[in-house]
């Protein structure tokens, strides 16, 4: 078959109206978490083990937030498994995470650093839900002038197509729904082109796949 210049804008045409009547109809339907209940789960798990609390301790309060999460959601959320913290480079940001589910249409992970980084969102094809757990996020679009600040029990919501900077001492959980494997350079890019980190690229290729495979098995997309 001959494919000149009117063909192939016809296929990329078409594949564009499917993508889109996809992005729109169907994919949102597929979602199972909600990040209100998210939010409400992590404020549960804050005022046992958060900063402000008698009993604060990272590791308390992230294993406190797993359980609810398993509890909340049993056939999606995984246990936390502490050997798997990876180190992840996007956007000139540094931080480790550890990932509690994983799809087509949605991940879950814990994100960050007691040290401090900076950086890019970057551009996703994709809802981004950032509740701070420990530490403070600070935030700002461009335009803006002023710092938005996030502390432990906020939620940052920045929609699918819109990008910023942002500052990240401390921890979050991070939902992010839509297009999951559109988001996978921007992650996997910095650790092949300027960390050369291809431990970290590797267990993370492998423990995301372990996670999307094992949710389609049960008919999560």
């Amino acid at each position: 078959m001959k494919f000149d210049a009117i063909t192939l804008g016809r296929v990329f045409l078409y594949a564009f109206i499917l993508w889109s009547a996809f992005d729109r109809y169907i994919l949102p339907k597929l979602y199972v978490f909600d990040p209100v209940r998210l939010q409400e789960i992590c404020k549960e798990s804050i005022d046992l083990h958060g900063e402000e609390s008698a009993n604060y301790n990272r590791t308390l309060l992230f294993n406190d937030l797993a359980a609810r999460l398993q509890k909340e959601y049993p056939k999606y959320v995984a246990e936390i498994r502490w050997d798997e913290w990876v180190f992840n480079n996007a956007g000139n940001a540094m931080g480790a995470m550890v990932l509690l589910h994983a799809s087509v249409s949605e991940y879950l992970i814990i994100f960050g650093t007691p040290l401090g980084t900076e950086g890019h969102t970057g551009i996703h094809m994709a809802d981004d839900y950032f509740t701070i757990l420990t530490g403070q996020e600070t935030f700002f679009y461009a335009g803006e002038v002023d710092t938005r600040v996030f502390k432990p029990g906020d939620q940052n919501h920045m929609r699918r197509g819109d990008k910023a900077q942002y500052a990240l001492k401390g921890f979050a959980l991070e939902l992010a729904q839509g297009c999951i494997p559109c988001m996978l350079p921007f992650g996997f890019l910095e650790a092949v082109t300027s960390t050369m980190d291809y431990q970290s690229f590797g267990r993370t290729v492998w423990i995301t796949a372990r996670h999307m495979g094992q949710n389609l098995l049960q008919g999560k997309i």
